[in-house]
């Protein structure tokens, strides 16, 4: 699944925020800049790896099951709201089985607030890579979201009307790969819960 995911996004472009936009439409749950394609794919592998090894199945749903996607927020600081969503999404969630029970499975290279300056011709650059110096011609600085280089994971129920979902969030001193552990187990219990709730609700479960 990975190696497939690694193709659809080698080809594909960038769009005005550095995020990669695959052509395809059926890919892994990943939102990248190019700059941290192999550390989004690195740590998909070894999670959906942790979570195999466990007995959990990871899949792309199937598109019988209609499972829902919920929209995850890209920007540091904002979680689970729209306004920062990606514009683009995989056509079907990526699940992972557990217990029986599918749990959604999306990551997401977070976004930050930068200050870019104008140095023409349409081009905006980092402030903090501005020499006024190397550059002539009118300038003005202004603020954009781009890709920071850290991962988000988001855990969460595929069903209609059962919400849950569990976050994580990296920082320079705190990275998702020392969180494999953690990640599993909290998915586990989500999985025990949303039993539960499926079968109170008479649904998923008889």
């Amino acid at each position: 699944m990975i190696d497939e995911a690694k193709r659809h996004f080698e080809t594909a472009e960038p769009r005005d925020d550095d995020y990669l936009k695959p052509r395809s439409k059926l890919f892994v749950d990943v939102a990248t800049s190019r700059k941290s394609l192999l550390k989004s794919l690195r740590f998909a592998n070894e999670l959906f790896l942790r979570l195999e090894r466990a007995g959990h199945r990871v899949v792309i749903a199937s598109a019988s099951e209609e499972l829902i996607r919920i929209p995850s927020d890209v920007l540091e600081g904002q979680v689970g709201g729209r306004e920062h969503a990606p514009i683009y999404s995989p056509r079907r969630p990526t699940v992972a089985y557990i217990y029986g029970v599918p749990i959604g499975l999306s990551i997401i290279e977070t976004s930050e607030t930068v200050e870019m300056q104008y140095v023409g011709d349409g081009r905006f650059i980092r402030k903090s890579e501005y020499r006024k110096s190397e550059h002539v011609g009118p300038t003005w600085s202004s603020k954009k979201d781009l890709p920071s280089g850290r991962l988000r994971l988001v855990g969460y129920s595929p069903f209609h009307g059962i919400p849950w979902s569990r976050c994580w969030t990296e920082t320079s001193n705190d990275l998702l790969d020392s969180k494999f552990e953690e990640i599993v187990n909290a998915l586990r219990l989500g999985a025990l819960d949303l039993t539960t709730r499926l079968k109170e609700d008479g649904r998923y479960f008889s």
